[in-house]
């Protein structure tokens, strides 16, 4: 009986950020349909809260690849191997377990969702090169499925990127923007793709306590989720960005009439704040909301699915999460973006709605904001039928990613 094909899964994990966990399930939902029985050992920096994210009758194994371990274990590791692989000497030694796991794979699929780009900070360049470095030391083909990259005019990152991206099997771009940025590296095996949550199933129902708390507000309501990396940025100007979301909000109530449901997209329950975590501050922005009834704040670890059905369910969306956004797209929602990187307007471009993609500075001015969300409720029919036409294209593009992946493993 043949076995099932090895797949490692880097750059993602089921817990925290549902954008990441859209990906890795997109990936294990979709790719046996390429490939045939598959086995999915994923890499993450949080193997306890993943281990109870498997989904049910998934083949799949969670192994713990945490930043630390990363750098001062499997990292060495994989460049001794690479020496020894120079030599033609047997990698039979490797028993660290994020290189065994990957040396054990026909393909790494790195689905990091952003890697490479000027100002996110030199740790996370340093991390995404090590992350993508790892399987290419060890020789095993790597696709860097669905992202966003670039630009690269920045230390470290305009040494490592090429470095790094031209020894990648096959680079995804996920936008216009990124493909330029790539070409502008030269030597790199791009193909043009649309995100890999395109291909995420939405869940069929709520969880009872969302479905009961539901029911407390009128069934015609706004979806707004703050993020915790927006915040950082805003306030790194000197502003207050639950004032400010607080502010949307109760603009867009005077001004719609709409009741509005605040849920974060990355969530960590019981920790701080922080990139993987909006649970905090979107709890911040429903108690400044507090005194309207109408107002919910959606306190739950929902699963990507289960958010994409509350996406749905909504008139319009408003977040400053790119997988929310794809969720929104891929359920035809009128979507407005709060963001801070090109990889919003790249996406939303495909559906002619890059004008829905406003910078973190549009938060300066709260009312504009709302002017902008009675606009697009005022054209809901017409802007959801725009979506839906564009769709089918995109989601043709969506599943490349799982073509360029098995490719990658049969060469």
């Amino acid at each position: 009986m043949p076995q099932p094909v090895r797949i490692a899964i880097i750059g993602a994990a089921l817990s925290a950020n549902k954008g990441a966990a859209a990906m890795v399930e997109s990936v294990m939902a979709r790719l046996p349909n390429e490939m045939g029985e598959c086995h999915f050992d994923i890499l993450t920096t949080y193997p306890d809260a993943d281990a109870s994210r498997l989904p049910v009758g998934a083949d799949a194994s969670i192994v713990g690849l945490q930043p630390l371990r990363l750098a001062l274990v499997e990292f060495p590791v994989a460049c001794l191997a690479f020496l020894m692989r120079k030599l033609r000497l047997p990698l039979f030694w490797v028993r660290s377990r994020g290189c065994k796991s990957m040396l054990d794979a026909a393909v790494v699929v790195d689905v990091a969702g952003i890697s490479f780009a000027d100002g996110r900070g030199f740790a996370i360049v340093i991390y995404n090169a090590l992350m993508t470095g790892v399987p290419l030391l060890l020789g095993v083909p790597t696709v860097k499925a669905a992202q966003a990259l670039g630009p690269f005019q920045t230390v470290p990152n305009k040494l490592l990127a090429p470095l790094v991206l031209r020894r990648v099997r096959t680079v995804c771009a996920r936008g216009a923007r990124t493909r330029e940025h790539l070409d502008s590296l030269g030597g790199i095996n791009a193909i043009d793709v649309a995100d890999l949550a395109f291909s995420l199933d939405e869940a069929a129902a709520f969880p009872d306590a969302v479905a009961t708390a539901l029911d407390a507000i009128d069934k015609d309501f706004i979806v707004v989720m703050p993020s915790a990396v927006v915040r950082g940025i805003y306030e790194s100007t000197g502003g207050n960005y639950v004032s400010a979301m607080a502010a949307v909000v109760a603009d867009i109530r005077h001004k719609t009439g709409c009741s509005v449901v605040i849920a974060p997209h990355s969530y960590r329950a019981g920790l701080p704040e922080g990139r993987m975590n909006d649970g905090p501050v979107c709890r911040e922005v429903a108690e400044a909301c507090s005194g309207d009834s109408q107002v919910l704040g959606l306190d739950f670890d929902l699963t990507a699915g289960e958010l994409r059905h509350l996406v749905a369910h909504s008139s319009v969306l408003v977040t400053s999460r790119f997988h929310a956004m794809i969720s929104g797209l891929a359920t035809s929602t009128p979507t407005i973006v709060v963001g801070w990187s090109h990889k919003y307007r790249e996406v939303l471009d495909d559906f002619g709605l890059a004008s829905l993609g406003l910078d973190s500075s549009a938060l300066n001015k709260p009312s504009e904001i709302a002017d902008i969300v009675a606009e697009v409720l005022a054209s809901k029919e017409d802007i959801s039928r725009q979506i839906s036409a564009a769709l089918p294209a995109v989601k043709i593009r969506s599943l490349r990613n799982f073509s360029a992946i098995a490719e990658a493993a049969d060469r």
